[in-house]
């Protein structure tokens, strides 16, 4: 394999990665779109969670989540 034929591959390998990581993003923000939209989950609001575990006398589940 020639070097031309080498960085062509690792270029299009990089390429390919950087899409499905968008990708991923993408969906992990329109997954929380549909959930908020839903009303069955609360992001970002701690004070919230507790209280509406409070209030209902159901346990709260804390997920937390990196999107790199």
């Amino acid at each position: 394999m020639n070097k031309l034929t080498a960085v062509f591959l690792w270029l299009l390998a990089a390429a390919t990665t950087l899409g499905a990581a968008e990708d991923r993003r993408e969906r992990v923000l329109n997954d929380r779109k549909q959930v908020e939209a839903a009303g069955h989950w609360i992001y970002n609001d701690l004070r919230r969670g507790f209280a509406e575990a409070a209030r209902t006398g159901k346990p709260l589940l804390i997920v937390v989540r990196c999107v790199p």
